[in-house]
């Protein structure tokens, strides 16, 4: 710890700073796996809450028959597909227990719930006091590895698309 006067004389401690520390100065590894369970709580009460207000979202009357779904505007514009391509199909493919074909539309969201499967369990795990078993730390790493699977996607997606016109 590093003792620091201030302009007003009261001394502040810093912690030295840490690799992860540019991104998240006061980064709480508990506080993220409280906000992981509340996330999936919102999602698991959305999932078996879905078959009762489905006839209500798709139907004319509801919220989603009011939207009406256009192309993406990326696309229109440019001619190639956007970045985020294909990743409603990916959650909808991986809710339906299609694991495979929700990898193939895009990567980015497997990845993603892999990542949180591992960061939630190994908390869970260090909560319940299993030997040798630490709560995983957040890297940055991490969020560079999941924009690279993102820029990776996008360029075979448009590759495929200029060459082939799949």
């Amino acid at each position: 710890m590093r003792t620091t006067i201030d302009e007003s004389g009261i001394n502040k401690s810093e912690k030295p700073s840490s690799r992860r520390g540019w991104l998240f100065k006061e980064f709480d590894d508990r506080a993220v796996f409280y906000l992981g369970l509340v996330i999936a709580g919102i999602c698991a009460s959305g999932w078996f809450l879905f078959p009762y207000v489905n006839g209500f979202l798709s139907s004319k009357e509801g919220v989603l028959g009011a939207l009406s779904f256009h192309e993406c505007a990326f696309k229109k514009a440019t001619g190639l597909y956007c970045p985020g391509c294909g990743g409603t199909r990916s959650v909808r493919a991986l809710l339906h227990g299609h694991f495979i074909l929700s990898f193939l539309y895009h990567p980015f969201i497997p990845y993603c719930i892999i990542m949180w499967i591992l960061y939630e369990g190994s908390h869970l795990l260090e909560i319940l006091h299993v030997p040798h078993i630490k709560g995983m730390k957040f890297r940055t790493a991490y969020v560079w590895t999941g924009l690279g699977i993102i820029l990776l996607n996008w360029i075979v997606k448009n590759i495929l698309l200029i060459y082939i016109n799949l």
